[in-house]
């Protein structure tokens, strides 16, 4: 877990604190509170687990930046937003490493729990099989997306967001009052797939008969 600016009783709390998760025995681990200073990067990375869950609280009010990037390039996989009070799930491979952003010039507090892989690979079968893709924004507008049980993002005007979801899982537009339903995902999504939400909103607006 680094800093992007070294503080070396900073440096001393994560030793003891790895030092303590690998102790643990149970698949879930404590949760976590962390500050991040403005206009800061935390990265959080396991190096004796190999790959863990982590579901993340923002608790603060301005957006927290959550990533999943590679150890060699440091490049992205998949990241993105969680606004005020709102969660998100994230799966880190082995690979990778946990990066949280904080893009303000307050203080951002955040919670997150770790969950260990099991280990072995899980037998892939229809009731867990999940595809990664993208959502792509292609308008000016910042798009409030609900995906149930996993995350609540907020795309920003002319990004793209990764995700890996189960087959079945429904991702909705918030809108006031009520939720679009914008896309059930299915084995026909191609992965690394760009799915432009513009174009499901409009389709879930103007349906074909």
């Amino acid at each position: 877990m680094v800093f992007k600016r070294f503080n070396p009783y900073i440096f001393f709390l994560i030793l003891f604190f790895e030092t303590f998760v690998q102790g643990q025995t149970k698949k879930q681990l404590p949760n976590s509170t962390l500050v991040i200073p403005p206009k800061q990067i935390v990265r959080i990375d396991y190096p004796h687990m190999k790959g863990f869950s982590v579901k993340v609280w923002n608790k603060s009010k301005f957006e927290l930046g959550v990533s999943a990037r590679e150890h060699h390039s440091d490049s992205l996989y998949k990241g993105f937003g969680v606004g005020k009070n709102e969660f998100a799930t994230l799966t880190i491979e082995e690979n990778q490493y946990l990066q949280l952003e904080n893009r303000f010039i307050a203080p951002l507090k955040m919670e997150y729990t770790l969950f260990k892989s099991g280990s072995g690979k899980k037998k892939r079968t229809v009731a867990n099989r999940t595809v990664a893709f993208y959502l792509v924004n292609s308008t000016v507008q910042t798009l409030p997306i609900l995906i149930p049980g996993i995350m609540n993002p907020k795309l920003t005007p002319f990004s793209q967001m990764g995700v890996e979801l189960p087959w079945g899982q429904k991702i909705f537009l918030k809108t006031p009052g009520e939720r679009l339903l914008l896309l059930t995902v299915t084995d026909s999504i191609r992965k690394g797939a760009g799915i432009d939400v513009a174009d499901l909103i409009d389709a879930a607006l103007n349906p074909k008969d």
